[in-house]
């Protein structure tokens, strides 16, 4: 066997150099994450746009904004609006968010039979679980 034998050809140089080159791509972009949302517990952040409000047949539709200020993630994380108006009881409406990362941020609407802008609105998260 001659010494040419173990040498590596010009391609698997390359192959094993873009190879490191995304491994540690991969490994900065998952310390800056780490890093940036840290590792605080999760802070759900409702906003409601009344201004987006549409109506249809099946009620009115409020676009609601739901961040996690947190740094780990909340899964489940429930939004409860409590609409108060004329009537005895309040209307209330849930949306669900199946996972919230730390930092991101969702869109979800809340539907009500009656105009949320006839009564006072007060839209909160209500729950969530740290998986």
């Amino acid at each position: 066997m001659s010494s040419d034998d173990s040498k590596h050809t010009q391609a698997e140089k390359v192959t094993m150099v873009i190879s490191i080159a995304i491994l540690a791509a991969v490994l900065g972009l998952a310390s800056w994450a780490s890093f940036a949302t840290g590792d605080s517990p999760p802070v759900i952040d409702v906003q409601v746009n009344l201004e987006e409000m549409r109506e249809t047949d099946a009620g009115f539709y409020v676009p609601i904004t739901i961040t996690n200020n947190g740094g780990l993630t909340a899964q489940d994380a429930m939004v409860t609006g409590e609409l108060v108006t004329d009537e005895p009881e309040p209307e209330t409406a849930e949306v669900t968010i199946d996972f919230l990362a730390g930092g991101e941020t969702e869109h979800a609407e809340l539907v009500f039979s009656t105009n949320p802008n006839q009564g006072e609105l007060t839209v909160n998260p209500t729950s969530h679980i740290q998986p």
